[in-house]
């Protein structure tokens, strides 16, 4: 069960650069007793997100998606956003989608589904590394694959930033104090 720490790795491990998010969430799980705020995190792995996710983030007071992103940037360069659920008026809301069509649900999709079912979701970040290639393949091209350990330290910084405003079981930074606004273009 996860706990009020939530770390969310996506991708698909048989396309190439898509399975960088998964990759990122395996070295952090690899690392966690060495770091104090990692010790308790949940890990989860998928390939696609589900909406069976939003319960376990409506149990989690931080929210870390890790994932890949096909938006033209440097292969390798890393990126850390704070999320906001999508609301009723944006586009890819759960109501939008078709009647059990999931495959474009996405972490603020997901957000929004948590705080409409069970009334509560998480501070959220994503973080993304621009990749090179899906093509098939079980590994990970080379500038894609170093930056693994620079996903992981904007992972880790981000967790850092967020545990010391922490001052009651589910409390929140201010929203002018959030943790990864700026903290990571690598």
């Amino acid at each position: 069960m996860p706990g009020e720490l939530l770390i969310i790795g996506c991708g698909n491990s048989l396309r190439g650069d898509d399975g960088v998010g998964m990759e990122v969430v395996r070295a952090l799980w690899a690392q966690r007793e060495g770091i104090p705020d990692l010790r308790h995190a949940g890990f989860m792995w998928s390939q696609q997100l589900l909406p069976e996710l939003a319960l376990d983030l409506s149990r989690s007071s931080l929210a870390i998606f890790v994932d890949a992103a096909s938006d033209g940037g440097r292969p390798g360069s890393v990126a850390v956003q704070v999320l906001r659920p999508s609301g009723p008026g944006q586009a890819r809301g759960p109501s939008a989608l078709p009647s059990g069509c999931w495959q474009e649900l996405g972490p603020t999709d997901l957000l929004a589904l948590s705080a409409g079912l069970y009334g509560t979701a998480p501070l959220a970040l994503l973080v993304t590394v621009s990749i090179a290639s899906t093509d098939f393949g079980l590994r990970l091209s080379p500038l894609v694959e170093a930056s693994v350990p620079v996903a992981a330290t904007a992972v880790r910084l981000a967790v850092t930033a967020w545990y010391p405003h922490r001052e009651a079981p589910g409390a929140q930074p201010e929203p002018g104090l959030a943790p990864a606004e700026g903290l990571c273009h690598a």
